[in-house]
């Protein structure tokens, strides 16, 4: 991925998630793109990102052989939302990760966006279970069947990500 295309998922993030969010949202993936273990995956339209999602590495302490990752951020560029970006975002990345042997993948997320993808509602948990007061937004979508139902331990995800704030789901509620 070269410079310019890095620039242009980081203003996806900035843009699609507005002036309160967005500035820290971008922060986030630029970080989260600099590490070797992310996967990008980026919609395109008229030759220019229209959409971005980024896949994190994201382990259960009791089951460290089981493949996951965290989904976040993901951004589709306001003047895109509505026409399909992020459908093509899921369907690529779903495709992708399944490809690569991926066994699951968690997301704090809408929860009337994701559903429409397979992932649905989990008792697993997250870095700091305390903070989910919106149980239905934290989700999984199983690739590899009966890969979810095992997994127990606290999980960790990438650094950038084991920060209290972004777990705590209360001003969503």
């Amino acid at each position: 991925m070269n410079q310019t295309d890095i620039e242009d998922i980081l203003n996806v993030h900035l843009l699609a998630f507005g002036d309160e969010e967005g500035p820290e949202i971008a922060a986030l993936a630029r970080a989260l793109l600099a590490l070797p273990d992310t996967i990008s995956i980026s919609a395109r339209r008229e030759g220019a990102i229209a959409g971005n999602v980024l896949f994190t590495p994201f382990v259960f302490q009791d089951h460290p052989g089981t493949t996951c990752y965290l989904l976040a951020p993901c951004a589709v560029l306001p003047q895109h939302q509505g026409s399909g970006v992020g459908k093509e975002l899921m369907e690529r990345s779903i495709d992708h990760l399944r490809s690569i042997g991926v066994d699951a993948v968690f997301v704090l997320g809408v929860p009337d966006f994701y559903p429409r993808y397979g992932y649905v509602p989990t008792d697993k948990q997250t870095p700091y279970p305390e903070l989910l007061t919106i149980p239905e937004s934290w989700m999984a979508l199983e690739l590899t069947p009966g890969a979810v139902a095992p997994l127990s331990g606290k999980p960790t995800a990438v650094e950038a990500f084991m920060h209290p704030e972004l777990w705590d789901t209360s001003a969503y509620g």
